[in-house]
């Protein structure tokens, strides 16, 4: 035989000192649901005169405590249409670094096993949320209306609009592996 069988490594997301944006994401509990943090650069579209559309893309970060070279990540997602994995290849200052991994669009999938084309070496991964399954979420808003100039100074008009937020992205659990070491076998 030329080559040994590799394993995968364990969880890195279950190793002590791992960090998420939630928790949940990577307590090794698929009963449990992380929420993504919606990021402050939001884009609004006029959809008629009625309805406005605000995305905000989501974005989960899953920092190890220190770097392992990645193989394969998992993700079993709630609710995930298109997202795009990072990984920090650490150059610069922490977090400022990113480079594109892998991208997944129009997926109905609740499971991705990803694998990119070479390993990584990181210590950190960042998911970047751009749609969602449903998108949005229907919000009722109100509009005060003074209606100046219209013979009744006084009152107000309460006009019904509808609006639509991004639903930030749910995942039950994020897994990451390498291959274990001769070492560790």
């Amino acid at each position: 035989m030329i080559f040994a069988p590799q394993e995968w490594s364990d969880n890195y997301a279950l190793m002590d000192g791992v960090q998420s944006t939630d928790p949940q994401m990577i307590d090794g509990n698929l009963d449990t649901i992380g929420q993504a943090v919606l990021t402050l650069e939001n884009t609004s579209y006029r959809l008629n005169d009625n309805a406005d559309f605000i995305r905000n893309d989501s974005i989960v970060v899953v920092t190890l405590p220190e770097k392992k070279k990645i193989y394969r990540i998992i993700l079993h997602s709630e609710n995930l249409k298109h997202f795009v994995v990072y990984v920090d290849k650490g150059k610069a200052r922490k977090g400022e670094d990113w480079h594109r991994v892998i991208e997944m669009r129009d997926v109905m999938s609740r499971k991705f096993d990803l694998k990119p084309k070479m390993p990584y070496i990181t210590d950190q991964i960042k998911i970047r949320i751009l749609k969602t399954h449903p998108q949005v979420q229907k919000q009722k808003t109100f509009r005060l209306d003074n209606l100046m100039g219209s013979g009744r100074l006084n009152e107000t008009v309460i006009t019904n609009l509808s609006r639509s937020r991004h639903i930030p992205g749910r995942i039950r659990e994020i897994e990451i592996y390498g291959f274990k070491t001769s070492e560790q076998q």
